[in-house]
């Protein structure tokens, strides 16, 4: 335990310094393990259920094969950074600088592409599920951990960090691959795509800002859906 003798040692010494080097070794001994602890446990909990969402939907799954598609097409022809999408079973959204236009031209490239074969659009290294996947492996691991050493300490977070970082993106890329995204797209159509905005209050005034473009689809030959959108 050298960096408690050194803290107690500091004490005598240079007392602020002391306390202050004290608190941050129970704040790394301690606490962090505690609210690692208690994040894996949330995790366990939401990981699951998120991913549950969308493996019990194939509709879902073909949405965020396209979303993933739309995405890495536009990234691909303008380099255009950090954009995001959400699917659903309705279709899926995009979250970025670009116009519906774009989105639309997008959408209609990466479904295509995919049905000609280029399944790896379908794939995206900044997928949420990845996230999802990794917080959630790390989660089990840390769990298993302490279950296997019976004991709470900043090396089991340590180990189970390096696990994750290890074994994450590997374990997210194939759930994309195989349980989050279908490529079978046949049949699949876009079939609308409209700007949601949002409405936020500022100095008093309520203005209506751009927010995300939803692209909707459905499966050739069913009925169209028909929303209204205000009265």
């Amino acid at each position: 335990m050298p960096l408690l003798i050194v803290a107690l040692m500091l004490l005598f010494v240079m007392p602020w310094l002391g306390l202050l080097f004290l608190g941050f070794f129970v704040f790394l001994l301690l606490l962090v393990p505690l609210g690692f602890a208690a994040r894996s446990l949330v995790w366990l909990v939401l990981g699951p259920k998120e991913l549950f969402r969308v493996l019990s939907n194939k509709r879902v799954r073909r949405n965020h094969a396209l979303e993933h598609g739309t995405i890495n097409v536009i990234e691909e022809k303008y380099g255009i950074p950090m954009m995001s999408g959400l699917a659903s079973e309705e279709g899926f959204t995009v979250n970025g600088p670009v116009s519906p236009e774009l989105a639309l031209w997008a959408a209609q490239e990466a479904l295509l592409r995919i049905r000609k074969g280029e399944t790896r659009l379908a794939i995206h290294e900044r997928c949420g599920t990845t996230i999802v996947t990794v917080n959630t492996l790390m989660s089990v691991f840390f769990i298993l951990l302490l279950i296997a050493t019976g004991s709470l300490s900043i090396f089991t977070v340590i180990l189970a960090l390096a696990a994750s970082w290890i074994l994450g993106p590997y374990a997210g890329r194939y759930a994309q691959e195989y349980m989050t995204t279908s490529t079978d797209l046949e049949g699949v159509e876009i079939a609308g795509i409209e700007r949601r905005n949002h409405r936020v209050r500022t100095m008093g005034m309520s203005v209506m800002v751009p927010g995300e473009i939803f692209i909707r689809t459905r499966v050739r030959g069913e009925p169209p859906k028909v929303e209204v959108i205000g009265v």
